[in-house]
């Protein structure tokens, strides 16, 4: 009967199997951290962005506020509204804001037919 017995493993095997682990390491941490930046900006639209500065409510009528950051070279069209205390949204206006400039400040005036309780500006998108 023949017994074959394994070669015990030399330096060089030793020390390839913690390097192996550190480049699968390295490989999962660079993956992990693309992925979270995917999430992160999932949904938005890069390079623009949207905010509601103030508004002003009166009995038919809402005055906004809005502040808008953005390419310098995009045409940029955002919506406008007001809405009442359960969302629904009582007035809207589609704004264009033009190429040439990056910040741009505006107010608009919307008429609703009953009270409004708030309005923002949102769905902005490069055309």
């Amino acid at each position: 009967m023949t017994t074959s017995v394994s070669k015990p493993a030399g330096p060089s095997e030793d020390r390839r199997r913690p390097l192996g682990l550190v480049v699968i390491g390295v490989l999962v941490a660079l993956a992990s951290v693309g992925f979270g930046v995917i999430y992160m900006n999932a949904g938005r639209t890069p390079g623009i962005m949207a905010e509601t500065v103030a508004f002003d409510i009166a009995d038919t009528s809402v005055k906004i506020t809005y502040l808008v950051a953005k390419g310098e070279d995009d045409e940029v069209r955002c919506t406008v509204d007001a809405f009442d205390p359960d969302f629904e949204i009582l007035a809207e206006k589609e704004v264009v804001l033009p190429v040439g400039t990056s910040k741009v400040r505006d107010t608009e005036t919307l008429t609703t037919p009953r009270r409004a309780t708030g309005a923002r500006i949102h769905g902005c998108r490069a055309v």
